[in-house]
């Protein structure tokens, strides 16, 4: 198959290139269920409960900051020069937790791990964008969504069983980078426009931070609404509903299972909705999600739950990206991607960091409630204006 043109519409080349951007996703979920007992082990040390969350979010901070840098780079040099030893650094950092024995080591393990998943994750969707065009494009960023969705509920079941051995071994699934590496040094290829840049077009077309500004607030709220769920749900399982790490691993599975379904019906969804109403179905479902895990303290409607956050995460992701790649051309399209990285992992460190305080002062359970009304009003706003636009249409005709 040395026709490229044929490579790109594969399956063997959707999975090289999807494998890679589920790395982003393998690396905030993998130690999920592993949390409460990594907490356990650690008991001892001064606020274990709020280093032990930092552990899933701090590797967000230095995405949030390496990103837009990253994205520079990569609009300036090879993608792939970059992305290979990104995916390296990326596997030896992940599997460093299994070996380490010191909370505060492991921190600085996962601030590295974030480094090398800021360039993985501008230099995947970058080469995306570089490969495919229009509705080819919109194929694309569906079946991105679906892979690293279902790949993330993969190797979150295997986490929870493994956590159930010890909170070290689901570190050991970053072993899973290495393949993934050796996949994609074989299959993918480094976009034939990337290599020669009209410097005089760069110059031109500025990239305008706020041209994009809408979506990566949009992109902040959202993620930080759902990223409750790794952060805090583990914790509502363990604790109030007394079950095991397995049912951990096999919940926040379930979200991730029901987010890449829900990518796949993205486009029918979208035909009948613009992209205010696509907001007002995300927010508005993650809100009642997690409403529900505030009013009904059972495992079955906690499933329900984390369905509804899972649905609601596919429309953040899908609206987003598709939104920002349509504002985008050659010249800036890992810049503007860099900087919506940057906001989605924003909203992962800060997640904990403004929930653990309502925890203590209202409660576990309560805050869900609050968060739940934050999500409801947020797609009450967008409800509004959307009926503002519809009105003032109807008054032009």
């Amino acid at each position: 198959m040395n026709n490229k043109k044929e490579l790109l519409d594969s399956n063997i080349f959707y999975f090289a290139l999807f494998s890679v951007s589920a790395m982003t996703v393998l690396g905030s979920t993998a130690i999920a269920p592993a949390l409460p007992n990594l907490e356990k082990h650690f008991l001892g040390i001064k606020n274990i409960e709020f280093l032990v969350k930092l552990i899933l979010t701090i590797p967000a901070i230095f995405i949030v900051f390496f990103s837009p840098i990253s994205g520079y780079l990569f609009d300036r040099y090879n993608r792939l020069k970059l992305i290979y030893p990104a995916i390296i650094i990326w596997s030896i950092s992940g599997v460093s937790g299994f070996f380490l024995d010191n909370v505060y080591h492991i921190l600085i393990s996962r601030a590295i791990f974030g480094i090398a998943t800021a360039f993985v994750m501008t230099g995947s969707s970058a080469l995306l964008a570089d490969y495919y065009t229009g509705i080819k494009r919109e194929k694309a960023l569906r079946l991105q969504n679906f892979y690293t969705a279902f790949g993330g509920a993969l190797f979150l079941i295997m986490g929870g069983f493994l956590s159930n051995i010890n909170w070290r071994y689901p570190f050991l699934v970053y072993i899973l980078g290495f393949i993934i590496f050796i996949f994609a040094f074989i299959i993918l290829f480094e976009p034939q426009k990337n290599k020669k840049i009209n410097t005089k077009n760069v110059e031109i077309i500025k990239f305008n931070f706020f041209i994009f500004l809408p979506i990566y607030i949009l992109s902040f709220l959202g993620m930080g609404l759902f990223y409750i769920v790794p952060t805090q749900v583990p914790f509502v399982i363990i604790n109030v509903l007394h079950k095991s790490g397995e049912y951990v691993g096999i919940s926040l599975a379930l979200s991730s299972i029901i987010t890449a379904l829900a990518s796949l019906f993205y486009a029918r969804i979208r035909q009948y909705s613009s992209i205010d109403g696509m907001y007002i179905i995300g927010f508005g479902i993650v809100g009642i999600g997690l409403c529900i895990i505030n009013i009904f303290h059972s495992y079955l409607t906690l499933l329900a739950a984390l369905i509804c956050m899972g649905f609601g995460l596919a429309i953040f992701l899908v609206t987003n990206s598709s939104w920002l790649f349509s504002l985008t051309n050659e010249s800036n399209r890992a810049k503007a991607y860099g900087f919506l990285a940057s906001s989605v992992f924003i909203g992962q460190f800060l997640s904990p960091i403004i929930t653990q305080p309502i925890v203590k002062k209202f409660g576990l359970i309560n805050m869900f409630l609050i968060f739940g009304l934050l999500s409801l009003s947020i797609a009450s706003i967008f409800l509004i204006k959307l009926f503002i636009k519809n009105k003032r249409q109807n008054q032009v005709k």
